[in-house]
């Protein structure tokens, strides 16, 4: 990689920084390639930006931001996934995909501010995604109109039933008479 490949590559990060809700930090060390290509699936479908970059470069790319406080964290085979939206849905993929290879860990995740052992992250993972909340929500704004529904329906149903009853009777008795 020549020197101006570098440097898009940094500023390509900072921009892509800019932007996070979430940032992932994890050791990828010894997962074959079907394993990299299962964890980036499982991220994309998080809506997760899963990279491999070297630390230098991702060092680089966050001298200035608010995450240089998780600088340290970038040696060894390090892996950064950049959640854009749904950090409680990075932290499920992230998670889940630990639990299944050994081999990946979590090492840090920085997130609204705040610095997140592996442990918090695990937490973090167990919390409501933004679209389970938002059905949550959904559901307890329609529940009230439900219920209103149901008791204006209801005489109109009492009064069908006792005309279907009367009929049902009348039609019983021209069989019998």
């Amino acid at each position: 990689m020549d020197r101006a490949e570098k440097v898009k590559t940094v500023n390509d990060l900072k921009e892509k920084l800019k932007l996070f809700t979430g940032v992932f930090v994890a050791d990828y060390r010894g997962l074959t390639v079907a394993e990299v290509n299962e964890l980036r699936k499982a991220f994309r479908k998080a809506d997760v930006e899963y990279r491999v970059v070297k630390n230098t470069l991702i060092r680089r790319a966050l001298e200035g931001t608010a995450l240089d406080v998780v600088r340290g964290e970038f040696k060894g085979t390090t892996a950064v996934a950049i959640a854009k939206t749904d950090v409680v849905g990075a932290a499920k993929a992230a998670v889940d995909f630990a639990k299944n290879h050994e081999k990946f860990k979590l090492r840090v995740a920085f997130v609204e501010g705040q610095i997140l052992a592996a442990d918090a992250i695990k937490q973090l993972s167990t919390m409501p995604s933004q679209t389970e909340i938002r059905s949550q929500v959904l559901g307890l704004i329609q529940a009230p109109f439900s219920k209103l529904l149901a008791q204006i329906n209801a005489p109109a149903q009492q009064l069908v039933g006792i005309v279907q009853a009367k009929i049902d009777k009348d039609n019983q008795s021209q069989a019998t008479g």
